[in-house]
């Protein structure tokens, strides 16, 4: 197995070892040994403004700025490699969720773990210094099965469908009658939750839509509101944002997207934003979708990615930096199939066979 980044490497967030403006074409990085036996094991890889996080086996690696404290080095600054997170070791870490200049680590016990800026309290302490690893908890004490991070916020859902929120409240505040939730996804200034009665709901900032409410009449919503979702389009099996834009992918391996489109992240061909969730059309077999900033990928059956949106750091490793707006096949620059993608804001990764 071999790790591909691709996009901005301003401050050696793709762990090639080097810092420079882009990369416009998937590169394999240079990863550790320990990381090479594992990566074909549990992994997940996640992105945040200028750091990068690989999970594998419970154990997890970090490259990038660590001006903040995000990737929770000893040195507090940039690293173009991946390198352990000595802190997390033993914690059988299983997924992880980067914010701008934070990171949240979720461990098969359900613990959940942060480290980075506190500055609006997206750590869930008082305190705007944060010096190494913290432990958030819970309101009941229940253990969690899932977290996302935003911009200035994060949210994690508990094992019995509860959700907790943390940091800036001006815009996304923390509620105490959302239940049933299956997955909570950040964006920018806003939050879509799916529950399990297959609803989407949405709430924060929604001046382009991300919120799938008409946004010349609503610009910012503070209660949750439902998404509308024609049943007929099949069950949601995932949902994921980006800063003002979100995709869900259905039980027949649909893609469906809304919110803004200015770079083309919506896949469609208008510049115009969209508060419905409406059909990629030429996105069908798809079992991975995954969001930056504002660029969207989206892994098919067969082992082909298909990206598209904003690409002015080559986010979207197709060779330039012009934006689209529909997707585009990337597969040809991989020597074997793809197993697993994520994204950072402005840059993207692929573990391939």
């Amino acid at each position: 197995m071999q790790l591909f980044t691709w996009g901005t490497n301003s401050h050696g967030q793709l762990g090639q070892g080097f810092e420079s403006e882009l990369l416009s074409v998937p590169t394999a990085a240079h990863i550790p040994e320990e990381l090479q036996q594992s990566i074909a094991y549990n992994c997940q890889i996640a992105g945040g403004g200028n750091h990068s996080i690989v999970t594998s086996n419970g154990r997890v690696w970090a490259a990038g700025l660590d001006n903040s404290g995000q990737i929770c080095s000893t040195e507090k600054k940039s690293a173009s490699v991946f390198s352990e997170i000595h802190a997390l070791a033993g914690c059988n870490v299983t997924s992880v969720a980067c914010g701008w200049d934070f990171t949240l680590f979720l461990a098969s016990n359900g613990n959940l773990y942060g480290c980075g800026s506190n500055t609006f309290h997206q750590l869930g302490i008082t305190n705007k210094v944060v010096n190494g690893l913290i432990n958030l908890h819970s309101l009941d004490h229940e253990p969690f099965v899932q977290v996302s991070a935003g911009l200035r916020h994060a949210a994690a859902v508990t094992n019995t469908g509860c959700l907790q929120i943390w940091g800036i409240e001006k815009y996304v505040k923390q509620l105490t009658d959302v239940s049933g939730v299956v997955k909570a996804s950040c964006g920018q200034r806003h939050i879509v939750a799916l529950t399990t009665k297959n609803k989407l709901l949405a709430w924060g900032g929604n001046n382009h839509g991300q919120c799938g409410q008409n946004s010349t009449t609503t610009k910012h919503i503070k209660e949750p509101l439902s998404i509308e979702w024609d049943e007929s389009n099949g069950r949601i099996e995932n949902v994921v944002s980006g800063w003002t834009h979100s995709l869900v992918l259905t039980d027949r391996q649909q893609v469906y997207s809304w919110g803004r489109n200015t770079y083309g992240q919506l896949g469609r061909a208008s510049y115009d934003n969209s508060f419905l969730p409406k059909r990629i059309p030429e996105l069908e077999g798809i079992t991975l979708i995954a969001a930056g900033s504002e660029h969207s990928m989206a892994l098919d059956k067969f082992g082909q990615l298909w990206t598209w949106g904003w690409n002015e750091h080559g986010s979207l490793g197709n060779g330039n930096t012009e934006n689209q707006f529909r997707p585009v096949n990337i597969s040809h620059y991989f020597p074997g199939r793809i197993q697993s993608i994520g994204t950072g804001a402005g840059h993207s990764f692929a573990i391939v066979e």
